[in-house]
């Protein structure tokens, strides 16, 4: 389970964790990113987990499930800055050389939006588009087949002023 946007600081992390179910493990982004912008918890008597890289935008790590079949699993959660998520994007393509051959899903709220109709009050295709969809593209990295709401962020408004996009999605390789 990868929680993002947690805003749970580290000295609280143990008894939260801990409220969800004593038994389940967890890792958190806590080293790079005060807030703890991501937080992962597993049940370990039906998987391990091992983080295999954490930085303020992602945690990448290893799956072993019950039948000791691995696969890699990345938790997102993007910067609002386009310049700053470059890194992710970097760490994406590394992540796709090193599980090559791998099942690797990647899930979480990137921040940006791919296609002009996941942004309901823009026509055009920007930078940051372009960018995340050139690192999609290299890192040979697909859409998953999603249900529920298209859109998963608004501005909160209504009429005139409301603004939706679609910011969360879940990405797997050509073997997941």
């Amino acid at each position: 389970l990868g929680i993002l946007e947690s805003r749970v600081r580290a000295h609280n992390l143990d008894r939260i964790a801990k409220s969800l179910n004593k038994n389940w493990m967890y890792t958190s982004n806590h080293e790079t990113s005060l807030s703890g912008r991501i937080v992962v918890v597993w049940d370990p008597a039906i998987l391990s987990f091992v983080p295999l890289l954490k930085n303020e935008q992602v945690i990448h790590g290893c799956v072993t499930l019950a039948n000791n079949q691995c696969v890699h699993i990345s938790f997102v959660y993007g910067l609002c800055d386009r310049k700053a998520r470059l890194a992710l994007w970097g760490d994406l393509l590394h992540c796709a050389d090193q599980f090559r051959g791998h099942p690797w899903v990647v899930l979480g709220d990137f921040n940006v939006t791919r296609f002009v109709a996941e942004h309901n009050a823009s026509d055009s295709i920007t930078k940051a588009m372009q960018e995340f969809n050139n690192a999609i593209q290299a890192a040979e990295l697909d859409d998953l087949r999603g249900t529920g709401a298209f859109h998963t962020w608004s501005n909160m408004r209504v009429g005139a002023g409301a603004i939706t996009k679609k910011l969360d999605r879940a990405l797997g390789n050509w073997q997941w």
